[in-house]
């Protein structure tokens, strides 16, 4: 960051703060479980609102009461993993807050910091977490969570997202989910895990094959593909209800599922007229609408934010290039021309890049992302091997792949410039990830 860009992003900081401290001393006085003041209170503006960075300082949190020991993470640590990845703070920790401390944070412009405690109790605990005023001391912000220890850690994610939100008036994406493929052995399993690898549940179980998970409604449910019943149909676990089972048959495979959240339908591939072609279909009861018709593979459909368009993979050129058309299967164009091979496009939810995997020179697959328009394109990934599947996260600020680079297909997530990537599974024989939204 620049020295014109440090001032102006130390300005709109003075400002928010100052914003924070008008409700202060109401919060302080309310205690910690009083909901803090609403995020359109407390907004970053700027012209350049994605560069928006705030620093922070960061507290240990200390263990009150109950053996931190017994549990494989602190929810200061999540916290604190969770704002620096999200690209928006400038985290400096220290293990206690004196006037050591207190001039580390002033001196990388920082006005406040996060501080706080938990305690546990058997199967239960508290989390208190503050935003305090480095100079009056004053809690700008304060939270109380309480619960079963096995809901801490979401605990914390759910501050981070909060403090977010309170800040810059954005959700935040701490408490997203990513679905993936696992192998096992020689099976596919579908599996889930929190945004930052943690809490990994195995959702099916059928020792088949099962393939392409694409959230549906939030992340409440997960669509996929599965050979469980032999030919390869769509099956849909619902966490709410606990459901796990075949969505709808139809002759013929069905494939590449993609939700659009603006009128609850997918497009998805499917061989259902003999040929590998895109259809769409309202959810959970429409009827299937064959939107290609050209006689080559079209098939990776991903809808753009707004709903109006559909990227997808099609060789009817000779090689799988990526083409976007109209929602009806109209206005169909390439807008990718040269090279050999593409796939797995998936449109940003701020509808301004496609990220998509390419091979280049070198037979290596690796990510890129260029405008809708087929301008622009930027190559995000450059290790030799494979880096697939590209999915967004519901903020269009990061992306969630699958690398070969370690030896094993294991799940990485990046900056939406290919920026701070980093390995979020560890067990090999991972891919396939989709990010929730929400």
């Amino acid at each position: 960051m620049n020295s014109s860009t440090q001032g102006n992003s130390n300005m709109h900081n003075t400002q928010a703060f100052r914003v924070l401290r008008a409700a202060a001393a109401f919060l302080f006085l309310a205690g910690p479980s009083v909901s803090p003041i609403r995020g359109a209170d407390v907004v970053i503006t700027s012209e350049n609102k994605g560069a928006e960075t705030i620093a922070l300082g960061f507290v240990d949190f200390k263990c009150a009461k109950g053996d931190a020991n017994s549990l494989p993470f602190t929810p200061g640590a999540v916290i604190s993993w969770d704002l620096d990845f999200s690209g928006r703070f400038k985290v400096k920790s220290a293990a206690q807050f004196d006037s050591a401390s207190k001039g580390a944070f002033k001196a990388e412009g920082a006005l406040a910091y996060v501080r706080g405690e938990y305690t546990l109790d058997g199967d239960n605990f508290t989390l208190n977490c503050e935003l305090i005023d480095i100079d009056s001391q004053e809690r700008i912000l304060g939270k109380k969570y309480s619960g079963k220890k096995a809901d801490l850690r979401q605990s914390a994610h759910k501050f981070s997202d909060e403090l977010t939100y309170q800040l810059f008036g954005e959700k935040g994406i701490a408490q997203s989910r990513i679905a993936y493929v696992n192998k096992r052995g020689g099976n596919k399993e579908i599996s889930v895990m929190d945004y930052d690898g943690a809490n990994v549940t195995e959702i099916t179980k059928n020792k088949s094959i099962n393939l392409m998970p694409c959230w549906v409604d939030g992340k409440n449910k997960v669509l996929y593909t599965s050979y469980a019943g032999g030919q390869p149909q769509f099956y849909l676990k619902d966490f709410e209800s606990g459901k796990n089972g075949v969505y709808f048959m139809s002759k013929g495979m069905n494939t590449s599922p993609s939700w659009n959240k603006m009128d609850k339908e997918i497009a998805y591939a499917s061989t259902l007229d003999g040929n590998t072609e895109l259809y769409r279909r309202a959810f959970p009861d429409g009827k299937p609408q064959r939107l290609t018709f050209f006689g080559s593979i079209e098939t990776s459909p991903s809808w753009s934010p707004n709903g109006y368009e559909i990227v997808f993979i099609s060789d009817r050129g000779g090689k799988p290039m990526v083409y976007v058309m109209d929602r009806d299967g109209s206005n169909m164009r390439a807008i990718t021309h040269d090279g050999d091979y593409y796939g797995s496009p998936s449109w940003s939810p701020k509808g301004d890049r496609i990220a998509f995997t390419a091979m280049d020179e070198g037979n290596n697959m690796n990510i890129m992302t260029l405008s809708p328009d087929g301008k622009d394109p930027a190559k995000l990934t450059t290790q030799a091997g494979s880096n697939e599947n590209p999915s967004w996260s519901p903020d269009g600020r990061h992306i969630v792949f699958m690398s070969t680079r370690t030896g094993s297909p294991e799940i990485f997530m990046m900056n939406a410039d290919g920026s701070n990537q980093k390995r979020i599974s560890f067990s090999g024989g991972n891919y396939m990830p989709k990010w929730s939204d929400y």
